[in-house]
């Protein structure tokens, strides 16, 4: 598999239909809000939560060379967990198995329509179906898991990335872990509010941090 490259062929080879799930979520989001677009279908379909539905699939998900690259900087030991909040389809679980088949991996994705195809070709590669899970982020009762590795997107709102990030900094007392910040919004919600974190890699769209 040559991760480099096309991130659609590369769906396509794994088994993924992301165009066809995205335009269903599309053509139900028009039936609720036909003068919408994608900053606010989302919200619409999904009880005010940020899900960029109607977006195309290459701006909604991390290319697999950017996380190859990822996963070269931290090279993930056996046994280790990597958690990935807002994990879309869970291609990371996917090149993690292919590339660090030793390596705990858990998806936490919003939309129930791209966990449910995540899992059925996570399925055919023999993947374990807790692997990629359904789960809200912004749910009062959600708290992260204990991991090694932290994935964090620009997933929604400020406030819930913020959250999400006062709660990282609870499990920061008493473990050690990375944190692979995607995108302006949560690399600049970092370097304003969270210092404890210091960058030791960064690339065009992604940072990677320690403490």
């Amino acid at each position: 598999m040559d991760w480099n490259g096309s991130s659609t062929k590369i769906d396509e080879l794994l088994g993924f239909q992301v165009e066809a799930v995205e335009r269903r979520l599309f053509e139900r989001a028009l039936t609720v809000d036909p003068k919408g677009n994608h900053h606010s279908w989302g919200a619409k379909l999904h009880a005010g939560n940020q899900t960029w539905v109607g977006l195309h699939s290459e701006s909604l998900q991390t290319p697999y060379h950017e996380l190859l690259r990822m996963m070269e900087v931290l090279h993930p030991v056996s046994g280790s967990k990597v958690v990935d909040f807002g994990a879309g389809y869970g291609r990371l679980g996917l090149l993690l198995h292919r590339l660090y088949p030793e390596v705990i991996f858990r998806g936490i994705e919003l939309v129930s329509e791209r966990v449910l195809e995540g899992k059925r070709v996570y399925l055919a590669h023999g993947i374990g179906p807790d692997s990629l899970t359904l789960g809200d982020l912004t749910a009062q009762d959600f708290f992260p898991e204990i991991a090694d590795h932290y994935f964090i997107y620009d997933f929604g709102k400020v406030p819930h990335i913020r959250r999400l990030m006062v709660q990282l900094s609870e499990i920061a007392d008493h473990k050690k872990f990375t944190l692979t910040g995607r995108g302006k919004g949560i690399r600049s919600l970092i370097s304003h509010e969270f210092p404890w974190l210091t960058s030791f890699h960064e690339e065009e769209n992604f940072s990677i941090y320690s403490f």
